[in-house]
């Protein structure tokens, strides 16, 4: 067993291919596979299900293995950083996931500041809804991950990354004349039933986002089926878009609606009755080790929390 069998069975792993593996180091696919058939034969185990055609799979003994060849490049690549203090930096990729809202609008500066402690890092950032990440970092696909909800999963261990409000965005002064008061940030309040008359824009299923609405709706009288129609629709931009020129209403994030407000795109008002403020959370599989470069940016974003918005 050699450091360089190890790069190659955690690339693959994390890749999920061992041609994307090869082309990613600059070696053939030929030379992948004999190198992982060799660490195989010298564990006497099976690292890969090759089952599946498209997709590679870890097996049991390969997730428990992925975290011991982990532990193994961190050590050298701390042992090499100790006896060159100030000659060789941080580098490495580290893979995360993160749902639309803290993917989109919290994280990219966040991660533009880490660049610059850790240029050498290279950083590969997945957009997907909050099912889909926790997924992802069960499977050992991604380090890290953030999401729109807290997740009913021991096998996390998760931390609140910040915390948002759904808000309610129509087309411009849709509900002006339906305003009951003012909040404290001059935000019309209105009530949720004078929007009946309107379709309703929902996100998909794995949505944080609309499963936090669900939630919250159900705690009062009203109910999906009271408004005009629902549209289904995957993409928090296509919601807004929609909502721009008059297809229905929604409820989003207030970070996303932001820059459509500023523009004067849409209306922001805030339903009344209705408990729509939530939390954000950074997550990670509590048993894996991450690598050098993954902690890094862990502990990086760990000191931050939770972020404070405006």
């Amino acid at each position: 067993m050699d450091l360089q069998q190890l790069k190659i069975f955690l690339n693959a792993a994390a890749l999920k291919s061992f041609s994307r593996a090869a082309e990613q180091m600059y070696i053939s696919q030929p030379s992948v596979s004999a190198r992982i058939k060799a660490l195989e034969e010298e564990l006497d185990v099976i690292l890969f299900d090759r089952s599946h055609p498209r997709e590679l799979a870890l097996t049991a003994e390969g997730i428990l293995f992925m975290d011991y060849a982990q532990k193994m490049l961190n050590l050298h690549e701390a042992a090499l950083a100790e006896l060159a203090p100030g000659t060789r930096r941080l580098a490495g990729t580290v893979r995360m996931a993160a749902s639309t809202v803290p993917g989109i609008y919290l994280l990219p500066p966040l991660l533009a500041r880490f660049r610059e402690c850790c240029p050498g890092v290279t950083l590969n950032l997945a957009i997907m809804d909050s099912a889909a990440v926790v997924e992802k970092i069960l499977d050992y696909n991604v380090e890290l991950g953030l999401i729109g909800e807290e997740a009913a999963e021991e096998r996390l261990e998760s931390a609140v990354f910040a915390e948002d409000e759904l808000v309610l965005i129509t087309p411009p002064g849709l509900l002006d004349q339906k305003v009951i008061k003012e909040d404290s940030s001059g935000r019309g309040i209105v009530d949720l039933a004078s929007c009946f008359p309107y379709p309703l824009l929902l996100r998909e299923e794995g949505s944080a986002t609309r499963r936090f609405f669900e939630r919250a709706l159900l705690k009062t009288d009203m109910r999906f089926s009271d408004f005009a129609g629902i549209i289904y629709m995957d993409n928090l931009e296509v919601i807004k878009q929609s909502v721009r020129y008059g297809l229905g209403i929604s409820l989003v994030s207030r970070l996303s609606a932001e820059d459509y407000f500023r523009a004067d795109l849409i209306s922001v008002y805030k339903p009344a009755g209705l408990a729509l403020t939530r939390r954000l959370y950074l997550i990670r599989h509590h048993r894996r080790v991450l690598s050098r470069a993954g902690d890094a940016l862990h502990n990086f974003l760990s000191k931050k929390l939770p972020i404070q918005l405006d």
